[in-house]
């Protein structure tokens, strides 16, 4: 009975030096918010119930607003995230992927409560292009605009303390957005995770499933979804509407696998038509340049639009960059280019997590040597890329 009123003496008084510390010391509160973060987003049900969750136990339930942003004769749906107190607070402009769902994505709602719970100002904008499965330029006018609409909260944002956060595709034109001239000098941080540097890259990948860059290279099977998304998306900018429309077929039917029944089509493609075909279905990371360079001349420049590589020198902002090593749908190596596109290699967080695929974190067990030489040190370093992200309140 001593030795139980004992130890129970020693828990809480660890319980109350701990609670004392999260209070008063700002570095131990962020580490405590920064595991209570991590522990919500490797939970599986805390994407049902986001309202919930261990950073609930020592945080308020944030306020979810709907708001309507106006911009020219459109108007941009979004939701705002915030905690219920007077106090001024640093803020994030999420951005969703290419998912159907958009800002209404479970996984992003969970997150963006988790964001406000840590203490940042969350909005998150409805991206049409996004949405509707395209990477189209016109997002970046509404990410600026939204942007701005958060900066204009003067009575919740602190706009000294302002940034980015973009997943995957969306992280293209998340850091357009922060080189826009109307915001690049409010953009204090700017964070994406399992983005992209340069679509021939991704298109390498995602046909050969071949990824290099530097002293990194190597093979995975890349997610046949990616493909069909990214080919799709390339549809509207071939300049032949004949071949347009037998693309979208011959598109469809290598995603159901009748390869069998595609080269009537085919046999109807102009030459640009049936380069880019070839693209499609080559598995040889040697031919992708020259495919490239001999597809529609619309499509080529699409693609040149996309590529970060005139993008980045113009970001004035400190830059947190995450990846899963396993990714399917765009390689790791692609964070690696962006991350050395930076000039000053003190602003910027880079991080390659062989805990993650593309933005959702393995699945696979771990025997007990792989828990020490490969979960263990990727938490640490998981850890201290959130800690970086939430640290930007300060």
């Amino acid at each position: 009975m001593h030795l139980s009123r004992k130890r129970k003496f020693v828990l809480i008084a660890a319980l109350s030096l701990l609670v004392i510390g999260a209070v008063f010391f700002p570095q131990i509160r962020l580490g405590v918010l920064t595991a209570l973060f991590i522990q919500d987003l490797l939970d599986e049900k805390t994407v049902s119930t986001p309202q919930h969750g261990t950073l609930a136990w020592i945080t308020p339930t944030p306020v979810v607003k709907s708001v309507v942003i106006p911009h020219d004769a459109k108007k941009i749906r979004a939701d705002l995230y915030y905690l219920p107190n007077e106090k001024k607070r640093a803020a994030i402009l999420l951005t969703h992927g290419i998912i159907e769902e958009g800002k209404d994505d479970p996984r992003l709602i969970r997150f963006a409560h988790s964001l406000a719970r840590a203490g940042f100002v969350v909005l998150v904008p409805e991206l049409a292009g996004m949405k509707a499965l395209k990477v189209v330029l016109s997002d970046v006018d509404d990410i600026v605009t939204s942007f701005r609409y958060l900066e204009a909260l003067n009575n919740l944002v602190d706009d000294r303390k302002m940034g980015l956060l973009g997943f995957s595709y969306a992280a293209g034109p998340t850091l357009m957005a922060a080189a826009h001239p109307a915001i690049r000098h409010r953009v204090k941080f700017v964070t994406t995770f399992g983005g992209y540097y340069d679509p021939v890259n991704v298109i390498r990948f995602i046909t050969t499933g071949y990824y290099e860059y530097r002293n990194e290279k190597g093979f995975l099977n890349p997610e046949p979804y990616g493909k069909w998304v990214f080919f799709v998306n390339n549809l509207d900018y071939v300049e032949s509407p004949k071949d347009r429309e037998l693309l979208k077929e011959i598109f469809r039917k290598e995603e159901e696998q009748k390869r069998d029944q595609v080269r009537p089509f085919v046999d109807q493609l102009t030459p640009q038509g049936k380069y880019l075909y070839e693209l499609l279905i080559n598995n040889d990371p040697k031919q992708v340049e020259d495919l490239v360079q001999k597809i529609d001349p619309r499509v080529r420049r699409y693609l040149e639009k996309l590529s970060m590589a005139p993008i980045i020198p113009s970001v004035d902002a400190y830059f947190i960059i995450g990846h899963g090593s396993g990714d399917p749908l765009i390689p790791y190596t692609e964070s690696l280019r962006l991350a050395d596109a930076v000039r000053d290699k003190s602003q910027v967080h880079v991080v390659i997590l062989r805990l993650f695929t593309h933005v959702d974190p393995t699945r696979k067990r771990f025997s007990l040597t792989e828990f020490f030489t490969v979960r263990l040190p990727s938490m640490m370093e998981f850890y201290f890329l959130v800690y970086d992200l939430l640290r930007q309140q300060w």
